[in-house]
């Protein structure tokens, strides 16, 4: 008979590749069919910008150019659609379960002599239940179904902390570099990368200074081996010794983190100067582009809207990113939880305090650093929990981690615990709540959000997540392509041209808010390569020569545009833009006009997009 958890327990590296592929099913699965985001639309707006010539360099309002940058040459293989946008981001989700083989314990067969080592690793068990975790944990697939640079960045940071992992366990130098490989390709995804650096920071302050800390907890059982003075001087003879050693390898492995750096941050095309065709054309020295991708971003995010000061509720903020990291991540949360209380009294994994330290400092930071209350912020809460929660998971299946007495006088009957068989049979109760809890609530929540349509109850989707299925208005789009575009009609739809979008905004320029009103019609519009023309008011628009055969309105304009266009033949449709009805667009259509001298289109009925970046 197949019992599939002691093959997993057998042949790790099988099951975290079994995993893998699960993950990678649940990720591509039906990629494209829910509809865009507005965040989705509005990257994937500058990204196709991009490659149909508009130049691109970093802009904070659409975050770091990696996903657009990988993205990109999708668009123009396969046409912008929102599989090919969502893509890249799905395989580097899918692909995280492999990152869990990093944190194995190293054996024999690796030339490791492991009874020297610290045990920083994880065992088999806890190596597949981590990978379990990467796969299938709710936030984290849906995220990865998502035009976003949040998953990005959380896998990247877990394959450098993976690596470094690895340098402690084995003391190989090569591992310093692809650490710094992985953290080079962190910095270009999203602004946060830098609260990533600093949590890092304190957490490898929390790992040399725990040892001391746990040697003052009275319940402790090895409290009274060593004092806390000792500990903690140990502790940082440890570090010394392990900064000493890997010391000659940091400067390639900085090295390495340059090169993704400077590629993604350099600027493309007529975006800025110099860019990165220039240098590789050798009209532009390096040192200029270096210091461009570097210091320039830096200058650029210092001034940007993520680094201004924050008014919101701290408790209103911090109720709703804890409610989603437990929606979203209730086994992680569970499994961090276990593994810290166990380490509270027995210590086994001198990884767990500092990486649970990490997590409870992301919960705290985050309500105060975040502009919104966003889901996908939860990415960044259940990160560093993932590791905590596999070694607490184990623990829980094995009865571990209720293994502990308190010391009572010996007529204390009242309050004697129980025995060593209640307990174990509490464990076991207790742990089949758990299992009970997280099997129906996974497959419940994965079916609510990444699998069905958005609903209201998808606590996971952000509430710019259309609800209705805009492809009726996609299709409309493409279909008056070539006979004028659209139009958008009315205050909310303003823009001091209809050019001034072709690049994300810079310093100093305002139209950004009203822009995004105009979304995801407008990537709709840019998808099909239809021309967009705008109308301030009813007179606005009945002076007009030709009206394009689709206008777009706001609901509290739509009556005074149906004034016009009503008479003219046009066709109404209301359709819902935000989750929770909060936003909406009333589509004016002329149906005579759809369709009409369609040319430059591929097989698919996209424009061809063809090869002009600059």
């Amino acid at each position: 008979m197949f019992r599939p958890a002691r093959w997993a327990r057998r042949r790790p590296v099988a099951a975290v590749l079994t995993l893998t592929a699960l993950a990678l099913l649940l990720r591509l699965v039906a990629l494209g069919d829910r509809t865009v985001h507005w965040d989705e639309a509005r990257v994937a707006y500058w990204t196709l910008q991009y490659v149909r010539g508009a130049g691109f360099a970093y802009r904070p309002v659409i975050h770091g150019p990696f996903v657009p940058l990988v993205v990109a040459p999708l668009f123009e293989r396969f046409g912008p659609t929102a599989f090919a946008a969502r893509l890249p981001v799905a395989i580097i989700g899918g692909l995280a379960p492999l990152s869990a083989l990093l944190f194995r314990q190293p054996g024999e067969s690796a030339g490791v002599a492991t009874d020297r080592l610290p045990r920083l690793g994880l065992s088999d068990a806890e190596t597949v239940v981590l990978a379990a975790l990467l796969a299938g944990t709710p936030s984290l697939v849906y995220y990865s179904r998502f035009m976003r640079s949040d998953v990005p960045l959380a896998v990247f940071a877990l394959f450098a902390l993976g690596f470094t992992i690895r340098v402690l366990a084995t003391g190989r130098r090569r591992h310093v570099v692809a650490a710094g490989l992985f953290a080079g390709l962190a910095v270009p995804t999203k602004e946060n990368v830098v609260l990533y650096a600093a949590c890092a920071v304190g957490t490898a302050a929390v790992a040399v200074g725990w040892p001391a800390v746990g040697s003052l907890l009275p319940w402790r059982e090895s409290a009274a081996d060593r004092p806390p003075e000792t500990a903690l001087r140990e502790s940082l003879a440890r570090a010394r010794a392990v900064a000493a050693r890997h010391l000659p390898a940091v400067p390639l492995a900085l090295l390495v983190a340059l090169v993704p750096i400077v590629f993604f941050l350099a600027p493309r095309g007529p975006a800025g100067d110099p860019s990165l065709g220039a240098a590789l054309a050798g009209d532009a020295g390096w040192l200029a582009l270096i210091e461009r991708a570097t210091l320039g971003t830096w200058e650029t995010f210092r001034s940007s809207l993520w680094t201004g000061s924050r008014s919101h509720s701290y408790p209103e903020y911090a109720g709703k990113l804890w409610g989603y990291l437990l929606v979203g991540a209730l086994p992680v949360a569970v499994g961090a939880g276990a593994a810290f209380v166990r380490e509270l009294r027995s210590p086994s994994r001198p990884i767990v305090v500092p990486l649970v330290a990490w997590g409870v400092a992301s919960m705290l930071g985050y309500p105060l650093a975040t502009d919104i209350p966003a889901p996908w912020i939860s990415i960044h809460l259940l990160t560093p929990l993932l590791v905590p929660a596999a070694v607490g998971w184990v623990a829980l299946a094995r009865g571990r981690a209720w293994e502990f007495t308190v010391d009572r006088p010996a007529d204390d009957a009242a309050d004697r615990l129980p025995d060593a068989d209640a307990r174990k049979r509490y464990a076991r109760y207790a742990l089949a709540a758990l299992v009970v809890l997280s099997a129906v609530q996974v497959p419940l929540v994965l079916a609510a959000t990444s699998i069905t349509p958005p609903l209201y109850v998808n606590v996971l989707a952000q509430s710019a997540q259309p609800p209705d299925d805009l492809s009726p208005m996609q299709a409309t789009v493409a279909g008056a392509a070539d006979d004028g575009g659209v139009l958008f009609y009315g205050e909310e739809y303003y823009l001091p041209n209809e050019s001034v979008d072709r690049t994300p905004p810079a310093d100093g320029e305002n139209w950004l808010g009203w822009w995004l009103n105009r979304l995801p019609m407008a990537w709709y519009a840019e998808q099909a390569d239809a021309p967009t023309a705008y109308a301030r008011g009813a007179d606005a628009l009945s002076e007009r020569a030709s009206i394009p055969p689709v206008v777009f309105a706001d609901p509290s304009e739509a009556d005074s545009a149906a004034a016009v266009l009503d008479e003219r033949g046009y066709e109404r449709t209301r359709y819902e833009l935000g989750l929770y009805h909060e936003q909406a667009v009333v589509t004016f259509v002329d149906k005579s006009r759809l369709g009409r001298g369609r040319t430059n289109r591929s097989a698919h009925g996209w424009p061809i997009v063809g090869v002009r970046r600059a």
